[in-house]
């Protein structure tokens, strides 16, 4: 009488199996969020590159760059709206520019109508990176005058407010006794900012960079403990409640120097990124460079004694390296 022979896996050959491929899987999960990684990247320094075309044909059609954010003083200091609004037309986005009825209406009235309002709370992907994990809306008030919460939609791309802290003017930094040279970008309060400003070379200074919405840092106490420091990100439209004698009205829309790149300090004002120890920041020539957060950068003082505040000033008459 024949024996019956039966086919299978024995224990020991299935555990083998499923060892082999627990260790594909390990090998392969990193490479495929790599290639994740890599193209969100890509899609991060085109929504720059497109930032960039915007702002010089908004350069070709008016003769400068947008005012990095109006300020209206009657009645009462406040802001209005922002470089990334008056550049609407030139990001393919005419629509929501004429709907919002910017060359005629205040930000603060809009912001108390609910049609303009929600309309300025739509995503604008073109605004956002991919990178980042965050809300459609910031979690911040704009408005600040006391009617109600307004919240708007995200943007990561801040203008270049200058090498080291945000003012209105250069007289309120020289009041503030700080160096004039603080507001130094290519955008600030009421600017019109022309190329030929740029007496330092367009393709040597920075003209956006990026903000991510939170920074997490480790924070020492009696008990080292996870700290989120929250930049906010920034936002398209501009700044309501902006008072005129400080910086806050730009911090939304503008980034400036006063921080190291992805620091914690001040990181609401400064720039950051998603991207594993770099930041993406938009030139103004056009191109699009990625930056250490290890580049040289001083910033205790408001003297221009560093690479970094190099690429932020526009005119400090320095040269810059490779960075």
């Amino acid at each position: 009488m024949s024996s019956v022979h039966r086919k299978g896996f024995t224990l020991i050959e299935l555990l083998v199996v499923i060892a082999i491929i627990a260790v594909l899987i390990a090998l392969l999960l990193p490479a495929v969020q790599q290639a994740r990684e890599a193209a969100r990247r890509t899609q991060c320094r085109n929504n720059l590159k497109q930032l960039g075309l915007a702002l010089h044909n908004y350069h070709d059609v008016y003769g400068s760059l947008p005012p990095g954010v109006v300020e209206v003083y009657s009645p009462g200091d406040n802001g209005n709206w922002g470089w990334g609004a008056f550049l609407l037309p030139q990001f393919d986005q005419a629509a929501i520019f004429t709907s919002l009825d910017i060359n005629n209406t205040r930000l603060a009235i809009a912001l108390n109508d609910t049609t303009k309002l929600g309309i300025m709370q739509k995503p604008l992907p073109g605004f956002r990176c991919p990178s980042v994990s965050q809300p459609e809306i910031t979690d911040r008030d704009i408005d600040g005058l006391g009617t109600g919460d307004k919240f708007l939609t995200i943007s990561n791309y801040p203008g270049n407010g200058g090498s080291w802290r945000l003012y209105k003017s250069k007289a309120d930094a020289a009041a503030s006794g700080r160096d004039i040279g603080c507001v130094n970008g290519l955008f600030w309060s009421n600017s019109r900012c022309q190329f030929r400003d740029v007496t330092d070379g367009t393709s040597n200074t920075i003209m956006c960079g990026e903000r991510t919405f939170s920074i997490p840092t480790f924070t020492p106490s009696a008990a080292t403990f996870k700290d989120t420091r929250h930049p906010h990100a920034a936002h398209v439209y501009g700044a309501a409640g902006a008072p005129s004698n400080t910086y806050y009205g730009m911090a939304d829309v503008l980034g400036a120097g006063e921080s190291y790149i992805n620091g914690g300090d001040y990181a609401r004002n400064s720039f950051s990124s998603a991207h594993t120890g770099m930041c993406h920041f938009l030139m103004g020539d056009g191109s699009v460079r990625a930056i250490s957060q290890n580049i040289d950068h001083i910033k205790s003082t408001s003297a221009i004694d560093s690479t970094f505040e190099a690429l932020l000033g526009r005119d400090d008459g320095q040269a810059v390296g490779e960075f």
